[in-house]
């Protein structure tokens, strides 16, 4: 299973990641360094934790509590197990690709750790981006801006991986997987205990 996953996917991996990785100029390859940190996003977390709140005042620390350890989760599985399990080699550690990484300024060119399958990025932000979708969804008439805004944050933060040559696509795909089974069964988890809760309450 490991061999598949590290070399079968490789010819229309190095197609696609050929072709996003090749389509740079100087002020993207700035925006999407920036981008691919946590900091540009960080106006982002404050509004939407601050929605949390308003929508569900005393209880909004347990929302926020499941949502980081969620995320927690989805990047042990990630960097933890998977990476260390599968091996897969980043493309900017291939040596058959010839790839535009991102110079720093002292000179030495961002590559990331060895190992990249699957994206912790993706992972990261797909667990975050569907748990704030659906603890928000109950108090929004309209769903829709939210769900855009939302997918928005998550292709754009996963794009910047792919562009800067330090996943592949299918890295990303399979972090995608990731967030969404740790971050629906965060949520599943947290209505059954917060039924339970209100169970208890009335019964007091």
């Amino acid at each position: 299973m490991v061999s598949f996953l590290t070399y079968s996917l490789y010819p229309m991996d190095y197609q696609l990641i050929t072709l996003v990785n090749g389509a740079n100029t100087p002020w993207l390859d700035r925006f999407m360094w920036a981008m691919t940190h946590a900091w540009p996003w960080l106006p982002m977390l404050v509004l939407m934790f601050g929605l949390i709140f308003l929508c569900y005042r005393r209880r909004s620390w347990r929302v926020i509590l499941f949502i980081a350890l969620a995320v927690g989760t989805s990047d042990i599985i990630s960097s933890g197990i998977l990476k260390p399990l599968v091996h897969r080699p980043r493309p900017s550690h291939n040596p058959e690709l010839t790839l535009h990484l991102h110079e720093r300024p002292n000179g030495t060119f961002y590559r990331g750790g060895p190992y990249g399958f699957p994206s912790s990025h993706a992972a990261n932000s797909s667990t975050l981006a569907i748990l704030l979708y659906l603890f928000l969804r109950p108090f929004l008439s309209r769903k829709w801006p939210l769900a855009l805004f939302l997918a928005g944050f998550v292709l754009l933060f996963c794009y910047t991986r792919v562009y800067l040559g330090v996943h592949y696509p299918t890295d990303i795909l399979a972090g995608w997987c990731v967030g969404i089974i740790v971050s629906l069964s965060a949520f599943t988890l947290y209505q059954h205990l917060d039924k339970k809760r209100q169970n208890v309450t009335l019964y007091r």
